[in-house]
């Protein structure tokens, strides 16, 4: 793959080094490559499954649609990927201040659940999209969905749903997006989700923007 050089820096720990993730699954640490840092995912040898094979496979095929990090090479226990320093969605959303917080948010949310929808349409189910907090960040001023370690094709996909529901009803950031974006009350909203879940077409995604306000004008 090129690498030169693994670098131990980061928030997250193992013993003394530093990296940048530790999953279930793989740690994540940097990686330097010529000139360039990437980000590489290394396997754990307790994770539950023997390979990392099906989760490169499903990044790089969301990659073609412009959903997840960008994947640059991968092995059997390994997957080499472009490097982004994130925030977590809350702390940006917490971060919003002055003129223009519930436009830039609004667009925000809608870059999440428009990346849900190409995955829906692509029949990719993310699979842990129930929780945002560890799986959509952001970099470089847009979203970015994380970890298709769990994803899959064989069963019905439920991007939208899922993320709406953390987004707008059940997740520790959902009273701050219904306050910042003005959206009142879940009765509907969890009628219209009901309704996309049965036709995941694109008058029911239609008309889910609608009602969130994130409809273009």
């Amino acid at each position: 793959m090129g690498v030169e050089e693994l670098v131990f820096q980061g928030n997250a720990k193992v013993g003394r080094l530093g990296i940048l993730g530790l999953g279930t699954v793989g740690i994540v640490v940097r990686a330097r490559v010529g000139s360039e840092v990437l980000a590489l995912k290394i396997r754990r040898t307790d994770a539950n499954r023997p390979d990392m094979e099906q989760e490169a496979k499903v990044t790089a095929f969301v990659n073609r649609i412009g959903v997840g990090v960008p994947i640059r090479a991968h092995s059997r226990d390994l997957i080499l990927m472009k490097l982004i320093e994130y925030q977590e969605l809350h702390d940006w959303l917490a971060g919003l201040k002055g003129p223009g917080t519930r436009r830039t948010a609004r667009a925000m949310i809608h870059s999440v659940l428009n990346q849900c929808r190409k995955l829906d349409i692509l029949g990719v189910d993310h699979g842990q999209l129930s929780n945002l907090r560890k799986h959509v960040v952001v970099a470089e001023g847009v979203p970015w969905i994380l970890d298709f370690e769990s994803a899959g094709t064989e069963r019905r996909p439920k991007n939208v749903t899922a993320a709406a529901q953390y987004l707008f009803v059940g997740g520790s950031v959902s009273p701050l997006v219904r306050r910042t974006l003005g959206v009142r009350g879940t009765g509907a909203l969890l009628g219209l989700l009901s309704d996309y879940k049965r036709d995941s077409s694109d008058f029911t995604y239609s008309k889910l923007l609608e009602f969130l306000k994130l409809a273009p004008p």
